[in-house]
């Protein structure tokens, strides 16, 4: 079953208009730890337009007659931004490189700047992102509701959903890849991802039934849970409602570990001091799984897919949110930072209040690859 998206906020739909574009829609990375200024790679960052992490690092490739493989960098970035992002190579290279600045500029790719470092980049080696964006078509009464959403999510955060990009992502690696003996583990990431959104939208259903119905009501809809176990849930005032098994890990990084229900005021207090947050599997071998009753609902999306397992936080806080409206223009520029693995298209759907982007299927999805 292909399980509905749910919110974190229960307001009525905001209207406004969004367009992915480089002139609505910026991201800049920031890097987890600074450059060393030193070291046999090449550190650049560069500003990139209507064209994907792949698609910037194939024509890098061809211009420096290079393989794919010798780059690095830290996250794959949305086609449809002006981005700003840092990628690594050779330092063997630095020369030819300077050589077609130009003509990379005329491709949408500028150089920004460059220094050094003793490690190629990897994904994931990121703090986070911040971003920029323009809502458009806004009357002044809904950017006002605006304005308060935010305060809700920036004090509870939102689920953690992965964003229609990131399916996007795969499918242009995998497109540019055919025929590789990676294709497989895309395939397999990209059913993984899959399997977490359905997970965390069976979570957040519990979530939004819990909050409208009485104990016995949640008992008839969910057999696996006992009058008591409902009470507990009704009880917790925060939106995502932890259950005895559930994995918990330190926010925004440390050591997962799992939770009780007699650790129950304790592990609620620090989720609203944003110091842990509930995490959600992702399906794979080695990977830490929930117990009990957290581990009831995880189980339908655990062991489908051949590859290592993880955990990724169910929900995240976005941090450093300011919000202008420009009444004249009927627009608001919004910024925010994001931690490393969150999209900003949830971030944004979560304030509208309704999905703002359509995610294929994997079956719908795979199909559109192999054409």
């Amino acid at each position: 079953m292909n399980l509905p998206r749910f919110f974190a906020s229960s307001h009525a739909p905001i209207a406004f208009h969004f367009h992915k574009c480089p002139r609505d829609f910026a991201v800049q990375e920031e890097p987890l730890h600074a450059f060393y200024g030193h070291g046999d790679h090449l550190i650049v960052q560069v500003r990139k337009k209507n064209k994907s992490t792949w698609e910037m690092l194939t024509l890098l490739s061809q211009v420096l007659g290079c393989n794919i493989s010798v780059f690095g960098y830290t996250g794959l970035k949305d086609k449809h931004t002006m981005a700003l992002q840092y990628i690594s190579m050779p330092k063997s290279y630095e020369t030819q490189l300077d050589r077609h600045v130009p003509m990379l500029a005329e491709q949408g790719i500028k150089i920004l700047r460059s220094t050094a470092h003793p490690h190629k980049l990897h994904l994931g080696h990121l703090k986070g992102n911040h971003f920029s964006v323009r809502l458009t078509k806004l009357d002044p009464t809904n950017a006002e509701r605006i304005s308060g959403v935010l305060l809700f999510l920036q004090a509870y955060g939102f689920p953690n959903y992965f964003g229609i990009q990131h399916f996007e992502s795969w499918a242009d690696h995998f497109k540019q890849n055919q025929g590789n003996k990676r294709i497989d583990r895309v395939l397999l990431s990209k059913q993984q991802s899959y399997l977490f959104n359905q997970w965390l939208s069976a979570r957040m259903r519990l979530n939004t039934l819990v909050r409208v119905l009485s104990p016995r009501e949640i008992v008839r809809h969910f057999k696996c849970l006992s009058i008591r176990q409902s009470q507990i849930l009704k009880a917790q005032q925060h939106y995502f409602k932890l259950l005895n098994g559930d994995v918990l890990c330190q926010y925004p990084f440390g050591r997962c570990f799992y939770h009780y229900d007699q650790d129950l005021g304790h592990d609620v207090e620090r989720l609203y001091t944003h110091r842990l947050a509930p995490t959600g599997l992702l399906s794979g071998y080695r990977a830490l799984l929930a117990k009990d009753i957290a581990g009831f609902f995880e189980e339908p999306y655990s062991g489908l897919v051949d590859i290592q397992g993880d955990r990724r936080y169910a929900l995240v806080f976005p941090t450093d949110i300011t919000f202008h409206y420009n009444i004249q223009k009927i627009q608001g520029e919004l910024r925010f930072f994001l931690p490393k693995g969150a999209y900003a298209t949830i971030f944004l759907e979560e304030l509208a209040g309704k999905e703002l982007f359509n995610l294929e299927t994997p079956e719908s999805s795979l199909s559109s690859l192999l054409t």
